[in-house]
């Protein structure tokens, strides 16, 4: 008997995580939205109602979210979780309003893009240095070497968190990530993400105590040390301790996944690269192109707070809903030729950052440490020249990057 060979078959089989764009392109032939028994969700990939669906905040909500991830575990198992469950209540991703209204109201204007534009000069530095480094060798692993420690580095800053604490913000991060970014939580990955929630929050409530002492400049300092707002308001220490999880997180994971992905895009499709090396003007769509064509953030998802219709199916209040953008970034009848790696392309769009309230607040960033990152590799590397092992990803639904990337310097 033949197997099955549709998208609905293939979705988070076999070589789906290697490259999920073929079943992509299957699932908005066939299958626009359906059930999944492995995700336990309804999967969404048409641009226009992904789109909708991330706005449709009369209709969804996300404080439930992490409760239907993990509802396969049981109440013993949930008990074992406090930290990290805890941890995950406080993001503002997990939040609804008023209390998400509140959260990025107090810690927005540290991510308006005009704040993000005086960092600048030193994102430029530290993109220099960690190049310098990586190209001092005759084969680089452009992810250990540069992609991942520039948002880490980038955030330590920003943050006002020592540098020497990158890796324990790498090693947590993906810990993190095993929790909220997999199709089905293993109690493995449960467990890993308790111990390392539990030891994020030890080091996290130890530096709080010191920069209340010893004030520094970084937004941590600044959230610590500022005074109630008009309406008296402040964040607790258990919410800046979920809310600096996620920058690591999003930080780490957005802006890693990005520069890799973008790298990639470059050397499967040379005459792209020629014609950016031709014209760094393109670099920032260059950049727009990659986040459409490859997102690092490969889904969002919702709860339904109603009975609704998607597309003529009949999501019940209470489903989890998934919302790919990574497919509907490759939706046809949003984009021509939409499998096409096209840097002056003339239909540019993405949700790549989601859309909406929960518009990811560190885009600005994102794109900035991108668009530096990429000017400055081409400066360095005459071409892109890739190197054995070849590049391999996680099995994670939501996130897509390589885990190595070997280059010439």
């Amino acid at each position: 008997m033949a197997s099955d060979q549709s998208g609905k078959a293939q979705f988070l089989i076999g070589d789906y995580f290697v490259d999920p764009y073929p079943v992509y392109r299957k699932l908005h032939e066939e299958s626009p939205i359906f059930w999944s028994e492995i995700a336990r969700a309804w999967i969404v990939t048409p641009f226009d109602e992904v789109e909708k669906g991330l706005d449709g905040d009369d209709v969804f909500n996300q404080s439930e979210r992490m409760t239907k991830a993990s509802s396969h575990l049981s109440p013993d198992q949930l008990s074992e979780l406090p930290h990290i469950l805890t941890n995950l209540s406080n993001w503002i991703v997990f939040k609804d309003p008023p209390a998400h209204t509140r959260l990025r109201r107090l810690i927005s204007k540290s991510f308006t893009p005009r704040s993000i534009a005086t960092f600048e000069p030193k994102i430029e530095e530290i993109v220099s240095t960690l190049l310098d480094q990586a190209m001092s060798k005759d084969v680089f692993n452009l992810v250990d070497d540069f992609s991942f420690q520039l948002p880490a580095i980038v955030i330590c800053e920003l943050l006002g968190i020592p540098l020497e604490k990158q890796w324990d913000l790498k090693r947590w991060s993906d810990g993190v990530a095993g929790f909220t970014a997999s199709a089905r939580i293993t109690t493995e990955q449960a467990t890993h993400a308790e111990n390392v929630a539990r030891e994020a929050e030890e080091y996290l409530m130890g530096l709080f105590v010191e920069l209340r002492k010893n004030p520094n400049d970084g937004l941590l300092s600044k959230i610590l040390n500022a005074p109630k707002d008009d309406s008296g308001d402040a964040l607790t220490d258990k919410e800046i301790v979920g809310l600096t999880i996620q920058l690591f997180f999003a930080g780490f994971e957005t802006t890693e996944g990005l520069i890799g992905n973008m790298v990639l895009a470059m050397m499967n499709n040379p005459e792209q690269e020629a014609l950016l090396r031709a014209n760094f003007d393109l670099i920032p769509a260059a950049v727009e192109e990659t986040l459409r064509y490859d997102s690092s953030i490969q889904k969002q998802s919702r709860v339904a707070s109603v009975d609704l219709e998607i597309l003529g199916e009949q999501v019940k209040k209470g489903d989890y809903v998934h919302f790919m953008i990574g497919a509907a970034n490759r939706d046809p009848r949003k984009f021509s030729n939409p499998d096409t790696f096209d840097i002056a392309r003339k239909d540019a769009a993405n949700v790549s950052f989601g859309h909406g309230i929960h518009f990811c607040i560190g885009a600005p960033l994102a794109r900035l440490e991108a668009k530096i990152a990429l000017r400055q590799l081409l400066e360095r590397l005459p071409s892109f020249v890739l190197h054995e092992p070849k590049p391999t990803f996680p099995e994670l639904l939501a996130v897509r990057k390589p885990l190595q990337l070997w280059l010439s310097s």
